[in-house]
């Protein structure tokens, strides 16, 4: 079963969330097991080893840490990483450099919006290190704001939908009616009859809005209304990944058997990323851990605004992430995707 983070956790002695705090630190920077000398030595030796074993075997008895058979330090549990990112995390400020590369995303030129979005995830497992994923749902509920129809040659058109939320999607098409001259004046005629209607709609009346146009624009019309299901559509749910090369850098993957069944899982890609719905979100911001059907793996989610539905943006990766950092990165990304689509 999946742990979203949200639920009220019962705060720790002063000192016991103090051990805890370094341990998951230290942890998060080595992936090793950590140490009762170790922890000692980070608070400057306010409390002695002997005093942290004990407390450490209390948070044991309570569920937030566990010792490996093959070490004598021990390493947070997905209950530590929880209560970590409720009551101790400070999120870290991004930094000029990282700002800039996911501003770079916005500011280039983009002629379709998966190709923004791809681009997104890719600079996100770029920062991370850790696997990035896009979701975004299918488009049907999207409001046709307008359609332009540009010609590259003597006998193709390229015909652009714009949505109201700024979406755009390109399709090529033959255009075999030589009688056909004013592509604008076409262009104005299909605006006229689509233009604030869903795709949904669309799709269900397109015949009936544009039959009559057959007769003047002939096979280029009857294609147009024919192909309605294809043409008029963003996406079916799209939902990627991206790095896969750095999971296999991690520790926690060294595991043949873990890290095949990651990467047989990362190929289908909706399977990682299913056990989140963005509208029962609480926060804008979620950390999943332990989503099925794989342990010792957690998600920071972010949702963003797709048309009249809400899309999904992320980070995959082992359980001690370096949250601080990922949920400012993730957060700032989403926030930034949103402002595209309000602006």
């Amino acid at each position: 079963m999946s742990e979203m983070v949200g639920n009220v956790i019962k705060r720790l002695p002063g000192r016991y969330e103090n051990i805890l705090k370094i341990l998951v630190d230290e942890h998060i920077k080595t992936a090793r097991p950590v140490g009762s000398r170790t922890i000692s030595r980070r608070m400057g030796g306010a409390i002695s080893p002997a005093t942290v074993r004990n407390i450490m075997q209390d948070l044991e008895e309570m569920g937030f840490v566990m010792q490996p058979h093959t070490s004598a330090g021990r390493v947070p549990t997905a209950s530590a990483f929880k209560y970590y990112v409720t009551h101790i995390m400070k999120p870290k400020r991004l930094s000029p450099a990282e700002k800039r590369k996911i501003e770079e995303i916005f500011l280039a030129d983009f002629s379709d919006i998966l190709e923004l979005l791809e681009n997104l995830g890719t600079i996100l497992a770029k920062l991370s290190k850790e696997l990035g994923f896009i979701v975004a749902p299918a488009g049907e509920e999207l409001i046709l704001h307008r359609i332009e129809l540009i010609p590259i040659a003597e006998n193709k058109v390229v015909m652009v939908l714009v949505t109201r939320s700024g979406l755009t999607r390109s399709i090529m098409m033959d255009v075999k009616d030589r009688n056909i001259k004013n592509f604008e004046l076409l262009g104005q005629l299909l605006n006229e009859r689509l233009s604030g209607l869903t795709f949904t709609e669309i799709k269900k009346t397109i015949a009936k809005r544009l039959s009559d146009l057959e007769r003047l624009y002939g096979s280029f019309m009857t294609r147009l209304i024919k192909s309605a299901k294809e043409i008029f559509r963003i996406s079916e749910e799209y939902a990627e990944l991206f790095g896969r090369e750095n999971i296999i850098e991690k520790p926690e993957f060294s595991d043949a058997k873990t890290l095949r069944r990651i990467i047989e899982l990362s190929e289908q890609n909706r399977e990682l990323i299913r056990c989140i719905d963005p509208d029962s979100m609480a926060d804008n911001v979620e950390i999943v851990f332990n989503p099925p059907p794989l342990r010792n793996i957690s998600l920071i989610v972010a949702k963003y605004p797709f048309g009249s539905t809400t899309g999904m943006i992320g980070l995959i990766g082992p359980m001690r992430m370096n949250y601080p950092k990922l949920v400012k990165l993730v957060s700032f990304a989403a926030k930034r995707l949103t402002s595209v689509w309000q602006s």
